[in-house]
């Protein structure tokens, strides 16, 4: 269901710097010299537990249905366990069951459902009057940013892995003397939003529309996405959908 047909630069940005690859933990399976089946990992903090997230898994044709993904993460366990893993995260097209049938044969269950939103035709219900206070910054604290009351996103797009990502992302602040209100984090060359969140004080007064102006103004790609609300998150999905964003 995902082209994964990209350039050798566009696989090693998402692999080596988005993903910070731990190949330590990133097992692979061979038939002699060729490689026939990978998992790559990282590790991080998420919800309060030393992690392992799955940024892609391959088995290439005539190797498949033989279960070589159960037999990777059965092989890998006591390394995950060594670096104090507690759990394994990973996330899968509802539309994959081929591919959910084999993570669940792992040992995977389904925890949480992300929504995918893309905008095509422009941002509608501007609010161009406080984008003079908005400034692009080069780097973030991740306590600060926290403050805001961050949403909780996929682990790729968390804050503490978005700083390996930093030379790809354009980050846009808003304060008002000198304090944070609002921030979004995004990729330029694809449109595509890491993070946006308002003072939950602030919220509804423009600040959101605001940088989500900028953002379409600095993309190169018009078409914006934004691939980690999660489902229940309703009045972050209704935001988005004002600004003519529509699910994918």
């Amino acid at each position: 269901q995902v082209n994964m047909k990209m350039t050798r630069e566009a696989f090693e940005d998402r692999m080596l710097f988005k993903l910070n690859i731990n190949f330590d933990l990133s097992p692979g399976v061979f038939s002699g010299d060729k490689l026939v089946g990978f998992i790559f990992q990282t590790t991080n903090e998420y919800e309060g537990q030393w992690a392992a997230y799955n940024g892609g898994t391959g088995v290439i044709p005539g190797y498949l249905g033989l279960g070589l993904t159960s037999k990777m993460y059965d092989y890998i366990k006591p390394a995950l366990l060594e670096e104090g893993v507690k759990k394994c995260v990973l996330e899968v097209l509802v539309e994959n069951a081929v591919a959910i049938k084999a993570y669940e044969k792992a040992g995977f269950g389904k925890v949480k459902t992300f929504q995918c939103l893309m905008l095509k035709d422009g941002i509608q219900n501007r609010n161009a009057g406080l984008t003079q206070e908005i400034k692009e910054v080069k780097a973030f604290s991740i306590a600060e940013y926290q403050s805001l009351g961050e949403i909780n996103v996929c682990m790729l797009d968390q804050l503490n892995q978005v700083q390996y990502h930093l030379s790809k992302e354009t980050i846009l602040e808003y304060r008002k003397n000198q304090e944070l209100l609002g921030y979004v984090i995004f990729q330029p060359h694809n449109g595509r939003i890491t993070q946006l969140a308002v003072h939950h004080s602030h919220r509804s007064k423009g600040i959101g529309t605001a940088l989500m102006e900028q953002v379409y103004l600095l993309s190169e790609s018009k078409n914006l996405s934004v691939l980690n609300i999660e489902t229940k998150e309703t009045g972050t999905i209704y935001f988005f959908e004002k600004l003519g964003f529509t699910k994918d």
